[in-house]
């Protein structure tokens, strides 16, 4: 299993380098709650924001912001069309802060138009409440 490795991206990073989400991303939403469109999806009062910034090696790093602090047990990506499926391992007791952009892993051949869902799985930092957060992101 690998582990979760976080780039701490300042937000102004990300506007200045990222792919925007004009595409219209879709959101998977399985408890019918917390859905903001765009490119967020969430379970009831945690939400996450999903976009990309270039990587050290010449791929992509996709970013996550959550609505609220978070502590990231796991998270599980996957590419469909691909049969592409990764799973990175959070610690569960890092403290990811609201609106703060966080990078998950570099991947190569990402290319416009893929379909990516990304399910983040943890606790609230406040209250210790458990989430399960499902979001598709489509590359523009």
């Amino acid at each position: 299993m690998k582990k979760l490795i976080i780039y701490f991206i300042p937000i102004v990073m990300i506007f200045v380098s990222s792919c925007s989400n004009d595409s219209g991303g879709t959101v998977t939403d399985p408890f019918g709650t917390g859905n903001n469109g765009g490119n967020t999806g969430g379970t009831g009062n945690v939400t996450f924001t999903i976009g990309t910034t270039n990587g050290q090696q010449g791929g992509i790093v996709f970013t996550a912001s959550p609505s609220v602090a978070v502590k990231i047990t796991k998270v599980t990506l996957n590419l469909a069309a691909q049969n592409f499926t990764d799973v990175l391992t959070g610690d569960g007791t890092t403290v990811y802060n609201a609106n703060e952009a966080v990078g998950l892993e570099e991947y190569t051949g990402v290319e416009s138009g893929q379909q990516w869902t990304f399910q983040f799985e943890g606790t609230t930092s406040a209250d210790n409440k458990a989430f399960n957060v499902t979001s598709n992101f489509t590359i523009p």
